[in-house]
This record gives structure tokens, C-alpha cells and sequence, in this order.
């Protein structure tokens, strides 16, 4: 039998002790994994479909409906639907963009469509319903802003879908702090400090930053136009209205502007 000397058995300590706080340093590094697993869960909406391509398309339509690009989301919601045409998010986004007939049967498959899906998204179906009265659905965006407090769409309409103006900038100011690189709640704050509260400074700034977060979009520069236009600046009006229309050139209300300005400039009096 071998002796064991005294050099082997502090070996033998050191080993335990090293061991020891390996197994300690694992353990706190998976409890550590864990914790940040649970701080990284975002409560978001549920958008239930059978395609990841119709997923995809179809939240590209709902940044171009948070961006007044209804044309451009309709093109992204008609393709989504065609890989999954019982996609009640599409369904519902569709049922709000079109009008006529076509609006009541959108809404007709978006009702229907939910009746096996999320709560979330039974309750965001319930939107297209038309005999809705405007306090109800600012009620049922509430109420989805409370279940989902971390989706940039629902934050959005809940913004929007505030009763007064108050409410209106203040809750788009947490929205910002909450999601500043959403480009949208920019260009919606700026249209308030013009509207409402008459600063125009500020409006500028924030059409400004609209246009940094989101230089590939029509409206930025849409609404730059109507900012300049609004202020008496016709020529830089002029100048965002065709940077609109290079973007996109079927951009409705940069159209229209354009062809207002025009006519103007036909009967201005000659100086």
C-alpha cells in the first residue's frame, strides 16, 4: 500500500477547493443566462400564421400604415394574405385601409378568422368591427396597450387613438423614450408641436429626425413639404414634395400639393 504524503493531500485539497468554485461560478453564470432570458421576454402581440414569409410582409404593411404609406402597405398585406389568407392581423390591417365592398368583406374574414386565435388578436380583430363608436376602440387600444406594452405597432395606435391632444403629446413622448428609433411617433409628435402647440422649431426638429430614421419613406419628406408649405415656404415646400414623389411617385398628397401650388402660381398677379 502506498503511503500518501503530506504534498499529495494539499493536491488533493487544492483540486476540492478549485472544483468547488467552478461548480459555484456555473452555477451563478446559469442563473445569471436565466435572469437575463426573463429580462429579455417582451410582451408583444401574438401574430399567428402559417407562413414566415406572410409574417414578414406583413410587418412591413404595418410600418408603412404607421407611416401614412397606405398604398405601400396594402401591395405588403394583398401578398402576405395570398401565402396565408386566414392571417387575422393582415385581415384586419386590410379591413381598415380599403373602402366599399371590399372593406366589408375584409372585415367580415377578420372577425371570423379570430375566432381560433390569441386573445390578443380576437381582441385586435374586434377594431374592424364598424358599428364601433370611437370611445370603444380608443378603449380597446387601451386595453392591448396594457396587454402588450412592448409592440411598437399597438404603442403606436394607442398614441394616436388618444382622446385630446394633452394626452396625445404626452404619451407620444414616453412612446419615443420607450422606442427611439421608431421612426413614425417622430413625424407624429412634429405634426402636434405644429398643429397644436403652434412651435414650430420643434416640429422642424422632429420632421428632421423623421426623416434620419426613415430616409427610404415618402412621408418624411411629405410632411417636411407641408411643414415648409404651412410656413409660407414655398420653394422648400416645393423642393420635400418631389423628394416625396422620388420615393414613391404615386404619393397622393404630394401630388395634389404640387398641382395646388402650380395652379396658384398661374393666377398670382404679375409684379
Amino acid at each position: 500500500m502506498k503511503k500518501i504524503t503530506v504534498s499529495t493531500l494539499v493536491l488533493f485539497v487544492l483540486l476540492c477547493f478549485m472544483f468547488s468554485a467552478m461548480a459555484q461560478n456555473l452555477t451563478a453564470a446559469k442563473a445569471k443566462t436565466t435572469a437575463t432570458k426573463k429580462a429579455a421576454v417582451k410582451k408583444t402581440m401574438t401574430w399567428t400564421t402559417k407562413s414566415a414569409a406572410a409574417l414578414e410582409l406583413a410587418e412591413q404593411g404595418a410600418r408603412y400604415v404607421m407611416n401614412i404609406e397606405f398604398a405601400q402597405a396594402y401591395e405588403k398585406f394583398s401578398a402576405a394574405l395570398k401565402l396565408d389568407p386566414d392571417f387575422t392581423v393582415a385581415l384586419a390591417f386590410m379591413s381598415n385601409i380599403t373602402v366599399g365592398e371590399t372593406k366589408k368583406d375584409f372585415i367580415q374574414k377578420a372577425i371570423s378568422s379570430a375566432a381560433n386565435k390569441t386573445a390578443g388578436e380576437k381582441l385586435f380583430a374586434s377594431l374592424a368591427d364598424p358599428n364601433n363608436s370611437e370611445a370603444v376602440n380608443r378603449e380597446t387600444w387601451a386595453k392591448l396597450h396594457d396587454m402588450f406594452p412592448d409592440g411598437t405597432m399597438i404603442g403606436n395606435f394607442y398614441v394616436i387613438t388618444r382622446a385630446t391632444p394633452e394626452e396625445r403629446f404626452a404619451a407620444a413622448e414616453d412612446y419615443i423614450k420607450k422606442f427611439p428609433e421608431s421612426a413614425a411617433m417622430y413625424n407624429t409628435i412634429a405634426y402636434y408641436y405644429m398643429l397644436d402647440k403652434k412651435d414650430m422649431e420643434s416640429a422642424k426638429k422632429n420632421f428632421e429626425k423623421y426623416i434620419e430614421l426613415y430616409p427610404t419613406g415618402c412621408n418624411p419628406y411629405d410632411s417636411m413639404g407641408e411643414y415648409y408649405l404651412s410656413n409660407g415656404d414655398k420653394e422648400n415646400a416645393k423642393k420635400y414634395y418631389s423628394l416625396a414623389l422620388d420615393k414613391y411617385p404615386f404619393n397622393i398628397s404630394s401630388v395634389n400639393a404640387l398641382d395646388k401650388m402650380k395652379e396658384e402660381k398661374k393666377i398670382e398677379p404679375a409684379q
